[in-house]
């Protein structure tokens, strides 16, 4: 049973610190947590982060109603309702410092570079076909990442490359981790790395030495447990061994490692032993990560009924909440699927 919590007591500080740009649209939060955007032809850039639209979701904040937020898809939100226990980003408004002071002047201190959706991977669960940008789209990359360097690279703390695809397999975000210019960017402190890891060796690394002091954090994508599911399910053109290979080189550098998996029906009987794999290989340095697929369009509405076998309906549904309720206890273990926990045995640690 649900906690009777009160959202009115609670604050999220994503909104008023965050930005995410894609190709043509800006979110103030993960897509999947919190899906309103603000498209770009409609609003500059440069004035983006302060829009209308973005105040609205600010004050959906403040007002206690998290309106436009997904609150099973949240992890953090699914925490504080199913368990009445704040982490991350939520804490109680009265240990907050945000208000309304804030609401419509306000710079990113965390920018998400999400405008190119290069990869050369097509998971099922992200896309359809291989997505490589033209010559057009990588000057399009490269005229967005001048914007950021002209708007917002004198206030922001946190980079975040990329959520959309690959930052080692993009040519503009390849090029720019290269020749990465620190003198741009007075207040960064930090670059966090999400990649499927696939050409993240060390001459890769060692190209990119202006990036090494900035990156202390990085998010590795994999989904699988086996080779089997990683090269025929969730990552079609994948070559497990030379995953582990860069993932054993990754695990040499002082980074600290967040490893996800996309649960579905493919893949979840292999939580327990990717989480063990990934253990073995980062030790204490590893956050694993899982997640609630989710349909980026790339499935039909039959397709991902198929898919979501965290949904109660779903024919395999006890069989995921078996496999999920053998590990959720792990030390180093995040996801958002609260609600599938025993409910007989719901001591948190």
């Amino acid at each position: 049973m649900k906690n009777k919590i009160d959202l009115k007591n609670y604050i999220c500080n994503v909104p008023f610190t965050s930005l995410e740009i894609h190709n043509n649209v800006c979110f103030v939060c993960c897509p999947s947590w919190l899906p309103n955007k603000v498209e770009l032809n409609e609003i500059p850039l440069k004035d983006v982060y302060n829009s209308e639209p973005i105040v609205d979701i600010r004050n959906s904040i403040l007002d206690g109603s998290f309106k436009y937020c997904n609150k099973e898809m949240c992890p953090y939100l699914s925490k504080l309702i199913n368990y009445g226990t704040t982490s991350g980003p939520i804490t109680l408004k009265s240990d907050s410092n945000i208000n309304s002071a804030i609401i419509t002047n306000n710079t990113p201190g965390y920018l998400v570079m999400n405008f190119d959706r290069t990869c050369n991977y097509k998971c099922p669960s992200c896309r359809v076909d291989l997505i490589v940008e033209n010559s057009e789209g990588i000057k399009r990359v490269e005229k967005t990442i001048e914007d950021i360097d002209r708007y917002y690279s004198q206030h922001v703390k946190t980079l975040y490359i990329t959520g959309s695809g690959d930052p080692f397999v993009s040519v503009g975000f390849r090029n720019y981790l290269r020749n990465f210019n620190p003198k741009k960017y007075p207040n960064l402190k930090s670059i966090h790395l999400h990649t499927n890891a696939s050409m993240w060796n060390k001459e890769m690394w060692d190209s990119m030495p202006n990036i090494h002091q900035y990156v202390h954090t990085c998010e590795i994508s994999i989904d699988a447990g086996t080779k089997e599911t990683y090269e025929n399910k969730t990552r079609l053109g994948g070559n497990w061994e030379n995953l582990l290979n860069n993932l054993k080189f990754i695990s040499t550098l002082p980074i600290s490692v967040k490893t996800s998996f996309v649960v579905q029906d493919t893949n979840y009987a292999e939580m327990q032993t990717f989480y063990n794999l990934m253990y073995s290989i980062f030790d204490k340095k590893v956050n694993v990560f899982f997640g609630k697929i989710t349909n980026w369009g790339t499935f039909s509405e039959g397709e991902f009924k198929i898919k979501k076998v965290w949904d109660e309906n779903h024919p395999e549904h006890q069989l995921f909440k078996k496999e999920f309720n053998k590990i959720w206890k792990n030390k180093n273990l995040f996801h958002n699927l609260y609600e599938f926990i025993d409910t007989t045995n719901k001591t948190l640690i």
